[in-house]
């Protein structure tokens, strides 16, 4: 449909590249913050000259190429933002038209000259039809620009966009921090497995793959959230990725400040949960009285330094937050809480500032310059409480948290000619972790027996040392378009680097962390090698662990990828990505020695898009690609930085009315050693030849997407996508008896793998000592990770209403999760339990902890006048799969079970073979609980409105809004205690069990103001 009213057509082309960007994204764009506009001209004159000049008429920049011999044209490397499109006939304007240029996207407009029949020489100036669907796109996600997100109620991270998009769900909200929304996983994997960008910088945690930073959102202008099928040109991620750019300035000076204010007095009450058998009526977890407040100032400038050539766009953030919340200070979750919490910081302690600075140097030359800070320093306190009756105590200690940091790039994006183009980038980002008690001389203390008064410490415990990240990065992109747009090739070919440093060093504040348990008749403890310990008195005993985790020094990690990535269209109607990538990870210990070194294959990325039509509204794609995960810098600091990590049990007579510390103690076992689980020395700093197998392969997966997408009318389009995803190798620290004695080893469960042993303790491979495993020596099974998804998707969009709905039906399952540990809440990235032991694999088989088999979909915005704005964001999800842990196994051979973790046994009767009327260990009848068969949470069913009103007073533009998150305050079970068996204790009921950890967030409101001038 053609109109003469170019405005009515700019804005149906905005709203047809919107609806095709959050279907699916387009073509593989190797830089991570720019795009391409490509197109043709039909119609034209032989004996003229043409060519096309693209131009954003905020700042002035512009790039002029030339009509290949079939009149079709590529500018590529484009910033994002809105577009001019002239055709030029001899140095007169033909055709011209506008588009919305988003993330990733191929922005497709065709052009057909109007040429008089009468041999005049009268020009009609004519417009372009702007494709609905992106042809040349294989990859699937979504792009949601300012525009969209200012007017639906999303909350104000990085995680709440990703959600919006088909096969994302929320992670384990055991892992969100209190008052946050916690962490994204994509198309079945761990929350720990995805990539995040800002302006082409890699900005994602390298310690553990956990967040993104916390950068105010008035700072972006766009997100793309890439679910699968993306280009070569991603790496270092096996979940999902996650792109934004941030502002930047125009010629036109503008300032800005936005207010926002999220108050407690305007947050619903939480719940409880409660124990049953011996603590029946007691709390186990209490969120009645939490409270987390915010309020924060954006006050941004941005405008030309020298017009049409230099800009600069500025922002400062100060930021208010407090929060209080009850939780345990227990050494595992599942323990009921005893303790309050308040952390607050603000004012220079809280500030965000960032700037974007762009130097358009000459015409297709621009250098680009990126800083921002997060720091925050916060206050924390903690107290003593009784959950039951919620009297908070005494005060335990003060500690100052350390968060965020500083990052920077320096960016260039040239075109060297009309056919090839430079994007290099450099940059380096620093992040904190520390977390200082202000008491430093008193023991850590926990008492987890049912006594009256528990014994508590002097202060809040902690540790003691240095927790900071370095990432510095390089990369260099090229792309070459070569020969016309149809029946050629664009090639694109880069390569980068990545230098991740760290440093931890730990001491247990006071020197010691007590923990004071009853272990009931018949308990045992795992040693190291089988039973350490068991209570035969037939009575309950009383003891106190005494663990001390001290040690860490600086170690690192390099990361170097290559790619070279073949767009090929053989017609107009097909288009094929022919890319591939390899990896090579290689950390480093403590003491500058490599312990993990690891090339991986030659990936593929490989995908389709056919236009059945030609009509460029509706394809019909497809990719299958390979994605490899490196080490994290985590697993350096617990294999090779040095740390004595020892745990010793004893019996004791009193305590320490002051510090808490256990008087009278006496080993369980007469000595220390005896008495004592190592899990790591000092002294054992690996190579590569004891700490990795030989045969040993990176982490990766495969994914097979196939789809279908078409536009249905002008405001209708629909979209389908089929997703596999499947682990073809995993790789964890496997801590057998034949691994190496003082540290576990790096292998490929399931598979055999070689490597030396170190029988003299001086961390040198002994000559001739390298043996070879078989899958059987090792006693693990393989490893195995499904993932099958179908997600549907309709779209709206009119001049005045927009709205998406999606429905995703999938299943995960697998023996294990991936680099993190949900149903346990372990977030040691690439070295949880998991395959550890081969009795914790033992039933391990079944459904994911991130398996929601069913989620709904809907949100959008409706403009009800010039003016007024409304807005939802709506979510149906099915529960997560709840398992039952056990604390023992039916075999105490050592070769399957050492001397910790959760296992799927229970302990369900006794046989009382020697007639002594006690149930020996030996005894024990157990029956096997498998992953995900004991039921799910309930399905969880969530609204957020939100409502922005524009005005004007005195000449500003302001916009007013208020958003309500969770309106109808539905608050169902969104984790609860999995561990049937009591902590070390097989054959204990723990009268936790099934008590819930965490509900859906309660309603809470955000209200805010924004002011333009």
């Amino acid at each position: 449909m053609k109109s003469n009213n170019g405005t009515w057509r700019f804005k149906r082309s905005l709203a047809a590249v919107a609806v095709s960007a959050i279907l699916g994204l387009p073509g593989a764009v190797y830089a991570a913050d720019t795009s391409n506009i490509l197109g043709s001209v039909k119609g034209l004159n032989s004996s003229q000259s043409y060519s096309v000049k693209v131009k954003d008429p905020k700042t002035g920049f512009s790039r002029e190429v030339a009509l290949d011999n079939a009149g079709n044209f590529r500018v590529s490397q484009l910033p994002i933002g809105e577009y001019q499109i002239e055709v030029t006939a001899n140095g007169k304007v033909v055709a011209q038209d506008k588009v919305r240029l988003s993330l990733g996207s191929n922005s497709v407009a065709s052009f057909a000259l109007n040429r008089p029949n009468d041999g005049t020489e009268v020009i009609e100036v004519t417009g372009a039809r702007i494709r609905a669907v992106d042809v040349t796109s294989v990859d699937s996600g979504l792009v949601v620009g300012e525009m969209e997100f200012d007017k639906m109620p999303v909350a104000r991270n990085i995680t709440a966009v990703s959600l919006l998009a088909p096969g994302v769900v929320l992670g384990d909200s055991k892992f969100g921090a209190s008052g946050g929304i916690g962490f994204a996983s994509f198309g079945g994997s761990s929350i720990s497995e995805n990539a995040c960008y800002i302006n082409g910088l890699e900005v994602t945690n390298t310690r553990q793959g956990l967040g993104c930073g916390s950068v105010p959102f008035e700072f972006y202008k766009e997100f793309q959230v890439k679910t699968g099928g993306y280009s070569a040109m991603y790496g270092r991620s096996t979940g999902g990725v996650l792109n934004a750019v941030t502002k930047s300035g125009s010629n036109e000076w503008e300032f800005a400040f936005t207010a926002n204010t999220q108050p407690s007095s305007l947050r619903a009450e939480g719940k409880k949960s409660y124990g049953t058998g011996s603590r029946l009526g007691q709390v186990f977890r209490d969120t009645t009285d939490d409270e987390f407040s915010e309020s924060d100032l954006t006050l941004s400038a941005s405008g030309p330094l020298i017009e049409d050539k230099l800009f600069i766009y500025a922002i400062v953030n100060p930021r208010d937050r407090k929060s209080e919340w009850s939780d345990t200070s227990g050494r595992v979750p599942y323990d009921a809480d005893n303790r309050w919490r308040t952390l607050e910081s603000s004012g220079s302690d809280n500030l965000f500032w960032g700037s974007k600075i762009d130097w358009d140097i000459i015409e297709g030359h621009r250098l680009s310059f990126f800083a921002y800070s997060d720091r925050t320093d916060s206050q924390e306190t903690r107290y003593a409480r009784n959950a039951n009756t919620g009297v908070i105590g005494a005060k335990q200690g003060d500690f100052v948290n350390e968060r965020g940091g500083e990052a920077a790039s320096l960016s260039y994006v040239g075109s060297i000619t009309d056919d090839f183009t430079v994007n290099l980038m450099y940059g380096k980002i620093k992040t904190q972790y520390g977390t200082t008690p202000t008491v430093t001389d008193c023991p850590f203390v926990t008492d987890g027996r049912q006594v009256s008064n528990p014994i508590s410490g002097c202060g809040a415990g902690g540790t003691l040392g240095d927790d900071y990240d370095d990432n510095k990065q390089t990369r260099a992109d090229f792309e070459w378009a070569a020969g016309d747009l149809y029946g050629t090739h664009l090639l694109k070919f880069g390569y980068d680097k990545q230098d991740r440093q760290s440093r931890k060093t730990t001491a247990p504040v006071g020197g010691h962390s007590f923990t004071y348990s009853t272990k009931l008749a018949g308990d045992t403890i795992q040693g190291n090698n089988g039973q350490l310990w068991a209570n035969t008195t037939g009575k309950p005993v009383d003891l106190v662990e005494d663990r001390i985790f001290v040690g860490g020094g600086s170690f690192g990690s390099e990361l170097t990828a290559w790619y070279v990535e073949d767009q090929y269209q053989p017609t107009e109607q097909l288009t094929l990505n022919i890319g591939v990538r390899q990896d090579h990870f290689v950390n480093t210990g403590a003491t500058g020695v490599d312990f993990v070194d690891l090339k991986t294959d030659v990936a593929p990325r490989l995908g389709f898009s056919y236009d059945p039509t030609g009509a460029g509204e509706s394809k019909i794609f497809g990719t299958w690609g390979r994605y490899y995960l490196p080490v994290p810098n985590n697993t350096n600091y617990r294999a090779a930085s040095g740390v004595d990590d020892t745990t010793t049990y004893y019996y004791f007579t009193g305590f320490d009315p002051k510090t808490g510390a256990p008087t009278g103690a006496t080993p369980v076992n007469g000595t220390v050693g005896n008495s004592q689980v190592v899990n790591s020395t000092s002294t054992a700093m690996p190579s590569v030849a004891l700490f990795q197998a030989q045969e040993a392969e990176p982490f990766y997966k495969e994914e097979w997407v196939l789809g279908y997408e078409t536009q249905l009318t002008d405001d209708y389009s629909a979209s389908v996508r089929g997703t596999y995803r499947f682990v073809g190798a995993a790789l964890d620290d496997f801590c057998g008896p034949v691994a190496n004695q003082h540290f576990c080893t790096l292998v490929n469960p399931g598979k055999p793998g070689s490597w030396y042993s170190d029988a003299d303790d001086d961390n040198v491979p002994d000559a001739g000592s390298l043996k070879t495993y078989t899958a059987a020596d090792m006693a693990l099974p393989e490893a195995d990770n499904d993932y099958v998804s179908l997600q549907s998707q309709l779209a709206y969009r009119s001049e005045a209403l927009r709205w998406d709905f999606i429905y995703t039906w999938s299943r995960s399952t697998g023996n294990f999760e991936g680099a993190v540990k949900s149903d346990i809440n372990q977030a040691d990235a690439g070295i949880t339990q998991d395959f550890d032991f081969p009795a914790l694999m033992d039933g391990a088989d079944g459904y994911q902890a991130n398996d929601r088999r069913h989620v709904f979909k809907f949100f959008g915005s409706y403009d009800v006048t010039d003016k007024l704005t409304l807005g939802m964001n709506s979510t149906l999800s099915s529960g997560r799969p709840l398992s039952m842990f056990g604390q023992g196994y039916p075999s105490s051979d050592p070769k399957l079970y050492g001397s910790y973790g959760d296992t799927f046994y229970l302990v369900t009767g006794c046989t009382d073979t020697n007639g002594n009327g006690k149930c020996d260990p030996a005894e024990r009848i157990f029956s096997k609980t498998p992953r995900g068969s004991a039921g799910r949470t309930p399905w969880n069913f969530n609204v957020d409105v939100s409502a922005t009103y524009d005005f004007t007073v005195s000449g500003v533009d302001l916009r007013a809004s208020v958003n309500v998150y969770n309106i109808l305050n539905i608050q169902e079970v969104t984790s609860s205690n999995e561990h049937y068996e009591a902590r070390r204790s097989a054959g204990t009921f723990n009268p936790w069990y099934n008590a819930a950890y965490t509900w859906q967030t309660p309603r809470y409101v955000r209200v805010g103001i924004e002011g333009r001038f």
